[in-house]
């Protein structure tokens, strides 16, 4: 089976993944159905079961059109599964991932959605024996070629994904499971996915390269200046002044009721908005608090650590590190296992009326 005016499909298939174009009447089954009066009698595949799967007959030879996507199929031969063959682009592609996924993938590979309709998909047999791997030492080079040479590996490399990543994937799928991928498509979707996560961390990455060193040192020291940052409001009119933040960005911070819930908005606003925000931040604190600017910007790196780990350590049993935050106060300085036992802030001494559980990056 071929796919059929491809570009024509793909066009179809940019549009929104949550609402599909319903094409006159062929949203009904029966009116689909009733396409079918002249499709040709010795194609190997039903009326029934092509209309059910969403398509209708355009009158040429075998080719049917999907109502909803607009994809065009003929050709078909023994053994074909319509729905199966249309769940993979209506279905496996489009709502799981949705259109930006789409536009990537097919600038990526060009031809994976017509290999992924062109390769089987059918689940192994059941009585077939999946490859299992147990590595050990040694044990490497043996192992790597009964992995890489299924059926459905050899279709992934095909399809463009590079070896060493689809390595990995399968790697992965064999330590969590025992077994070896029994599908394609479970395996172009997992590399999709590793694909994803790989951009993401560096994007993460490329962010903290641009960082300067200011803003690397906010970072650093955000919990010392969650508790001890109280000229937070000049700080934030020096902010709007130079146009790193808007009036409802400023209001929202100076609405907050209590000083640390301010300096914590404050700087986590400066993190996200970057270095020019950083260098700001260092400018105005060091005209208006230059005690603390001293403390956090003026010292050796070895006692910024020092003080960093200091910071991070329960302040009751000087052991666990901190991980709950004190309401209303917004005080983060003690551990899980302490706090239950305190009924004041050790810290402003305020009554404690809620906690928050927190984890450190």
């Amino acid at each position: 089976m071929n796919i059929v005016e491809n570009s024509m499909f793909l066009s179809n298939l940019m549009k929104s993944a949550n609402t599909f174009e319903l094409k006159y009447d062929f949203s009904c089954e029966l009116y689909r159905m009733s396409t079918y009066s002249a499709f040709p009698a010795g194609v190997p595949v039903s009326e029934r079961s092509l209309a059910r799967a969403g398509f209708y007959y355009t009158g040429v030879n075998d080719k049917v059109k999907c109502f909803c996507c607009g994809l065009m199929l003929d050709n078909w031969k023994h053994g074909d599964n319509p729905i199966e063959k249309h769940k993979k682009l209506c279905e496996y592609l489009i709502r799981i991932k949705g259109q930006e996924f789409i536009s990537r993938v097919q600038a990526s590979y060009p031809h994976l959605l017509e290999q992924l309709l062109s390769t089987s998909d059918n689940p192994e047999d059941e009585n077939a024996e999946s490859p299992i791997i147990h590595f050990g030492p040694g044990e490497n080079h043996s192992e790597d070629a009964v992995m890489m040479n299924t059926p459905v590996v050899k279709a992934a490399l095909e399809m463009g994904f590079s070896r060493r990543l689809v390595k990995q994937t399968v790697q992965s799928k064999i330590l969590t499971t025992g077994e070896n991928y029994r599908t394609v498509s479970d395996l172009v979707l997992d590399l999709l996915n590793a694909e994803d996560e790989i951009r993401e961390e560096e994007k993460e990455r490329a962010t903290e390269e641009k960082e300067s060193g200011d803003l690397s040192l906010i970072r650093k020291n955000r919990m010392a200046l969650f508790q001890n940052l109280t000229c937070v409001l000049p700080i934030l009119d020096n902010l709007l002044t130079a146009r790193v933040i808007n009036e409802q960005e400023h209001d929202v911070i100076k609405q907050k009721t209590q000083t640390s819930l301010q300096a914590r908005e404050l700087i986590d606003t400066i993190l996200v908005k970057g270095n020019f925000a950083a260098t700001i931040f260092k400018n105005s604190l060091q005209e208006i608090d230059p005690m603390l600017y001293k403390h956090l910007f003026d010292l050796p790196m070895e006692e910024q650590l020092r003080r960093l780990q200091e910071e991070r350590t329960c302040k009751v049993c000087m052991d666990r590190e901190v991980s709950i935050v004190f309401i209303p106060c917004g005080h983060l300085v003690v551990c899980k296992d302490c706090a239950p036992s305190l009924r004041k802030c050790p810290i402003c001494r305020g009554t404690i009326k809620g906690t928050v559980r927190t984890f450190l990056s």
